[in-house]
């Protein structure tokens, strides 16, 4: 068990607080932004793994089934009268209430964004119209030019009339596999990962850093995608003409979030020496970096925790 906890605390120091700040010091993630995501999503699975590692030995040890923090400490701790239970029951309760407290802050930011998505597909539901020959787009009454996806089953790509009437088709086609891109690697699901563990443990840089370097990495990876399949001078014309504006929450939309994440994005795009997004790192996906560090980590926990517990 010692060997666990080492393990899983090194684990949790490792990735929750170096990780973060040795991403964000690297010069190539510019270049490839799709293994940089690849990387940090990785990070933050794998610490959120080790926290529920520690969590779930620090609670309870199933050496047996039901066996619980304060039996164990009742029977291996040394006897000094009547003091080791409240002492272990002192301890189980504060990590019931870190857990809980934890818990607090991060699931309502899931729920939040998860019920802002809905009410705000149900709106587009209403008021939106479909946009013939393409199945997943839908067209929203708008003069500000703006194209944005939010995850659902049917037509999650939302481009407003004002966009349709300023870009050209070359320049839609490019936009459009900039939302696929996203839609299909799961960006959303990231961003939601990232904002709930950032709130649920505050003290871990790398979390902190996540949130705060993910979203525009998540753009740059959706940029390299559009501009592999469809050219840079389309992409960098439909920046120029779409409106600076931020999406709604549980959006990610191709429009830029300020005008100097917009020049930053054209000046990478016009940069001949950022070169487009590379084979290798297209098939290179956030969730299979994630399982190859999560599921050993999981299986090798699992295994020490059901060895008979020694005192």
């Amino acid at each position: 068990m010692i060997a666990a906890i080492i393990a899983l605390a090194g684990c949790v120091f490792l990735l929750g607080h170096l990780a973060g700040p040795m991403l964000l010091r690297a010069r190539w993630f510019a270049g490839l932004p799709g293994t940089a995501v690849a990387l940090w999503t990785a990070a933050l699975a794998g610490t959120m793994l080790a926290l529920t590692g520690l969590t779930a030995i620090a609670l309870v040890w199933p050496s047996t089934p039901g066996h619980r923090l304060i039996d164990w400490l009742a029977d291996c701790l040394p006897k000094d009268g009547h003091a080791i239970s409240p002492v272990a029951a002192f301890a189980t309760v504060l990590l019931l209430a870190a857990v809980v407290t934890s818990l607090g802050l991060a699931v309502p930011r899931v729920v939040r964004t998860v019920r802002e998505r809905r009410q705000h597909r149900q709106m587009l539901d209403v008021v939106a119209g479909d946009l013939s020959g393409t199945p997943d787009v839908r067209v929203l009454e708008h003069p500000m030019p703006m194209i944005y996806c939010l995850p659902a089953r049917e037509r999650p790509i939302v481009v407003t009339t004002g966009a349709l009437d300023r870009l050209g088709p070359a320049e839609m086609e490019a936009v459009l596999a900039h939302e696929r891109a996203h839609l299909r690697q799961r960006h959303h699901l990231v961003l939601m990962l990232a904002d709930a563990l950032r709130a649920a443990v505050p003290w871990l840089g790398t979390l902190r850093l996540a949130y705060a370097t993910l979203p525009g990495l998540l753009e740059l990876a959706a940029d390299d995608h559009a501009a592999h399949h469809h050219g840079r001078a389309p992409l960098i014309g439909a920046l120029q003409k779409l409106s600076v504006a931020s999406c709604s929450v549980g959006a990610l939309a191709v429009n830029p979030a300020t005008a100097y994440i917009a020049r930053l994005r054209i000046a990478r795009l016009t940069s001949p020496q950022t070169p487009p997004r590379l084979p290798h790192v297209r098939s290179l996906s956030w969730f299979a970096v994630s399982a190859a560090v999560g599921v050993p980590a999981v299986l090798v926990t699992l295994g020490v925790m059901m060895l008979p517990l020694p005192c």
